[in-house]
C-alpha cells in the first residue's frame, strides 16, 4: 500500500472518552498483572489509531500550508490533540496506581514508570485550553514563513529556494540571496515578535499552574529528560565554549585565507573558492544513489529503503506552499515511517537524506517495541540515529558527489564541528528567554547578539538589518515549536562523532552497536541507550576532549 492509498478520518474523540473510561474501570478491578497488561495493549491499540491519523493530518499540511482541506484537518487534529492528553492522563494515573505495579514492571521495564512519572508532572486537564492556543501560535508561525513568495532572478523563491543562492560562487549573489532573506523577516517582524509573545506568555502560564517556578523545569519534563537537568546542561555548553569554539575559530580562519576576504560575513558560506560540493543530480539521481548504498550497506537497510522507494514513503521535492525543513514521521498502526525533505540542489541533500533515514530506519527496527511510548526514544537519543546515519554513509558519498567527494567529507565534519556552539547557543538563549518571561521582544534580540559574542565570537552581518539587530534566532523553528528541542543535536553530535571515529576502527562493530541501539527505540533513557550502543556519554569531559582532538587531528590531515 503506497502512502496516497493509506486510509485516514477524523476520530471521535467522545466515543474514545467512553472507551477508555471503560477500560479504566476494568483495569482497576483486575484481579491479576495478566489482565491489566491485555487491557494496556488494547490501550496501545487505540493510541496507534490516533497517532496515525493525526500524523497523516499534519504531513498533509506540511506538504502543501495552502490547501484548505490538509488546514482544516491538521487544525481538528491540533483541536483535539490536548483533549486526547486528558484521555491519556486519565488512563496513565490508573497505571500509576495498580496494585501490580511490580509485575507491570518486569513487564515493560523501569523507563516506563520513568516516562509515567514525567507525563504526571507534567499535565493536568486545565491546562488544555493554553495547549490549544499554543497548537494554534506554532501554525501560525509555520504557516507565516511556508508563505514567503520571493522574487528573485525570474522566479517566485520560498525560503528553501533561496538556499542555493546562498552558496553561490559570486559573493554579491550570496548577498542578495541573505538580503531578500533579511527583507521578508524584516517586513514580518512585528508578527514574528507577537507570535512568540504570546507563545512565551502562554508556556509560562502553563507552568505556572503546574505550581513551577517557570517553564524550564516544565520543559525539561516535556521533553522527558530524567537523567540530567538544567545544570549539566549549563556545564556540557561549558564545554563546547572550551573546545569547540577554538577549533570553529581555526576552521574559519583557514576558510577567510582560501577565499581570499579580509573580512568574513554570514553570506560567506564556501568552504572552497570554487564553491561548495553539490549532488550531481537532482531528487531522482540522488534517491538512485541511496538505493544502492543502502542495498550494499547492509539486508536491514536495503529492506528498509525498498520499502521507503516502493511505498512512496517520502516528499523530497521543494515547492510553493510547502513547509520548510525536513523531517521524519511515522504513522504506528501501519508500522511505516516517512521522510519529509526540500531538496535545493546543496549538498544538505543529501545530508538531510541520510539524516532523516536515520530517523525512520529507527522507527521501522523498534516498530514492535511494546508499547507506544517505546516506538521513539527521547529527542536526544533519536537524533543519535539520525546524525550516525550521515557518517555511516560514508564510504558512498562518492556515488553522490564523484569527484568532489573529498571536499563534501571535509565540509561536512567542519560543518558537523561549527554546529555544536550554535547548538549551545539556541539552548542557552531558551533558558534566558523563559527565566524571564516579561522581557520585551527587542531585549530577546539584545539578548541573542550577547550570547552570539560566546558562541560565535566574530560573527558579521554586514549591512543585514534584521539579522544584524538580532532577529537571526527567529528563522530557527524549533525555538518556536519545541521549546528546549535543540541541545539534543548537539548530545546526538558527540555520540555520532564517536561512531564516526569507531567506524574507522571496526566497522562491523559500530555497526552491529548501531542497529542494537536502533532497535532499543525508547525502551531506555538516554544515558542508558548510550551505554547500550558502546560509547561515552557527551557529559563527560573526558570523551568530549578526545573527539574535539581526534576531530582536529582528522582536519588538518585532510585539509583540501
Amino acid at each position: 500500500m503506497k502512502y496516497s492509498q493509506y486510509p485516514y478520518k477524523r476520530i471521535d474523540v467522545k466515543s474514545i472518552e467512553k472507551e477508555v473510561k471503560s477500560m479504566i474501570k476494568n483495569f482497576n478491578t483486575a484481579i491479576s498483572s495478566d489482565e491489566q497488561i491485555i487491557i494496556i495493549e488494547k490501550y496501545q491499540k487505540i493510541q496507534k489509531e490516533y497517532y496515525t491519523y493525526s500524523s497523516i493530518a499534519n504531513l498533509n499540511f506540511s506538504r502543501n500550508t495552502k490547501s484548505k482541506k490538509a488546514i482544516d484537518e491538521n487544525n481538528f487534529y491540533d483541536q483535539i490533540s490536548p483533549e486526547i492528553s486528558e484521555i491519556d492522563n486519565l488512563f496513565t494515573k490508573a497505571i500509576d496506581a495498580s496494585i501490580f505495579k511490580k509485575e507491570l514492571e518486569e513487564k515493560f521495564g523501569k523507563h516506563f514508570f520513568n516516562l509515567i512519572s514525567m507525563e504526571l508532572k507534567s499535565f493536568d486537564p486545565k491546562l488544555v485550553p493554553l495547549m490549544k492556543k499554543e497548537n494554534e501560535l506554532k501554525n501560525e508561525y509555520r504557516s507565516l514563513l511556508a508563505s514567503a513568495e520571493i522574487k528573485y532572478k525570474g522566479k517566485i523563491l520560498n525560503l528553501t529556494g533561496l538556499s542555493p543562492f546562498m552558496q553561490d560562487t559570486n559573493r554579491k549573489t550570496r548577498k542578495d540571496a541573505y538580503k531578500l532573506l533579511d527583507n521578508f523577516f524584516e517586513k514580518n517582524k512585528n508578527k514574528l515578535d507577537e507570535i512568540f509573545d504570546k507563545l512565551v506568555h502562554i508556556r509560562n502560564k502553563k507552568a505556572k499552574a503546574l505550581k513551577f517556578k517557570n517553564f524550564i523545569e516544565l520543559g525539561y519534563l516535556n521533553m522527558n529528560r530524567s537523567d540530567y537537568g538544567p545544570k549539566e546542561v549549563e556545564k556540557y555548553r561549558k564545554q563546547i565554549v572550551k573546545y569547540i569554539v577554538p577549533l570553529v575559530q581555526k576552521i574559519n580562519k583557514k576558510r577567510k585565507a582560501i577565499l581570499g576576504y579580509d573580512d568574513m560575513f554570514i553570506y560567506d558560506t564556501l568552504y572552497f573558492k570554487e564553491g561548495n560540493p553539490k549532488p550531481k543530480g537532482g531528487v531522482n539521481f540522488q534517491v538512485k544513489q541511496a538505493i544502492r548504498m543502502y542495498t550494499e550497506l547492509s539486508k536491514e537497510t536495503k529492506d528498509f529503503f525498498d520499502m521507503m522507494v516502493n511505498e512512496e514513503l517520502m516528499d523530497l521535492d521543494n515547492r510553493s506552499g510547502k513547509s520548510g525543513g525536513g523531517f521524519c514521521t511515522s504513522f504506528p498502526s501501519l508500522e511505516r515511517p516517512y521522510i519529509f525533505a526540500n531538496f535545493n540542489g546543496t549538498d544538505h541533500d543529501v545530508t538531510v537524506l541520510t539524516h532523516e533515514a536515520g530517523h525512520a530506519f529507527q522507527g521501522y527496527q523498534s516498530r514492535k517495541q511494546p508499547v507506544n511510548r517505546y516506538l521513539w526514544p527521547t529527542y536526544e537519543a533519536c537524533e543519535i540515529h539520525s546524525m550516525s546515519m550521515e557518517f555511516l554513509t560514508w564510504d558512498w558519498m562518492h556515488l553522490f558527489f564523484k569527484e568532489d567527494t573529498d571536499k563534501f567529507l571535509f565540509k561536512h565534519i567542519a560543518g558537523s564541528l561549527a554546529f555544536l556552539p550554535y547548538g549551545a547557543l539556541v539552548d542557552h538563549f531558551q533558558h534566558w528567554v523563559y527565566e524571564n518571561p516579561e522581557a520585551t521582544p527587542k531585549s530577546r534580540k539584545t539578548q541573542w547578539l550577547e550570547l552570539e559574542k560566546i558562541y560565535q565570537p566574530g560573527k558579521k552581518y554586514d549591512d543585514l538589518e534584521f539579522l544584524k539587530n538580532g532577529g537571526f534566532w527567529q528563522k530557527q523553528a524549533h525555538i518556536y515549536e519545541m521549546p528546549f528541542y535543540y541541545i539534543d543535536y548537539t548530545l546526538a553530535q558527540i555520540c555520532a562523532f564517536q561512531f564516526w571515529i569507531r567506524m574507522q576502527e571496526n566497522k562491523e562493530s559500530a555497526w552491529n552497536d548501531y542497529i542494537n541501539l536502533c532497535k532499543a527505540g525508547g525502551s531506555k533513557s538516554f544515558l542508558d541507550l548510550v551505554k547500550l550502543a558502546n560509547i561515552k556519554s557527551p557529559f563527560d569531559s573526558k570523551i568530549f576532549k578526545e573527539v574535539a582532538e581526534k576531530i582536529d587531528h582528522w582536519l588538518e590531515k585532510n585539509t583540501i
